[in-house]
């Protein structure tokens, strides 16, 4: 199927632009890397994705990404990246809030001196959008649906920031959020990302209270 409209990719996979920073500054600066299976076990059970499970794995040190905190892959400038954590000692972590272009100002990072402290505020971390009007994604087509999404899109990272901010109908039409239901149902989008997606957009599944 031809995708309905370009799609212009980025250098780099979103998930490695802050990373990748901190990375190169950890090396430069003959930093440790960090591990923390208890966090790995907390985050995990909350639907953070881990750096163990990307490429190559936790090489230089854990980190976790919250995928309902994305922006659209496709902006006009800049590269998104979610909210993310990693440890920054054996005890204690650095959590940086979502951002449109991968850069960190001071108020979107906290420092947590314990796995405590950081358990604390992750209602905060996974509740945080970036506000509207701080970035701008590129316009997609007007017969695009979220089928076409799905059957295009193969990185599940860019698929469910592609469906967070989809401008759905509010009819049941192939524009509508019920296109999304039914590509679960079909097993054409995974439940982990179908529950990103309702997270991102604030939405509770049936039967739960958000």
């Amino acid at each position: 199927m031809p995708k309905s409209k370009p799609r212009k990719k980025a250098v780099n996979k979103k998930k490695q632009a802050r990373r990748a920073e901190h990375e190169i500054n950890a090396m430069l600066s003959g930093e440790t890397a960090y591990f923390s299976d208890d966090a790995e076990e907390l985050l995990t059970s909350r639907g953070w994705v881990s750096e163990r499970n990307q490429p190559g794995g936790a090489d230089q040190g854990d980190a976790w990404y919250w995928m309902p905190s994305q922006l659209p892959a496709y902006l006009e400038e800049g590269e998104p990246v979610p909210t993310s954590v990693y440890p920054s000692s054996d005890t204690t972590f650095v959590g940086q809030l979502a951002t449109p272009d991968g850069s960190v100002p001071p108020e979107a990072q906290a420092e947590y001196a314990s796995l405590a402290e950081l358990e604390a505020d992750l209602d905060r971390l996974e509740a945080y959008r970036v506000p509207d009007g701080a970035w701008t994604a590129l316009p997609g087509s007007a017969d695009e649906t979220p089928a076409d999404l799905i059957d295009s899109i193969t990185e599940e990272w860019e698929l469910i920031a592609e469906l967070i901010h989809f401008p759905y109908s509010t009819d049941d039409g192939p524009r509508s959020f019920t296109a999304v239901q039914q590509a679960v149902q079909d097993g054409r989008l995974t439940e982990y990302a179908y529950n990103s997606v309702l997270a991102g957009r604030g939405v509770a599944r049936p039967g739960e209270s958000r």
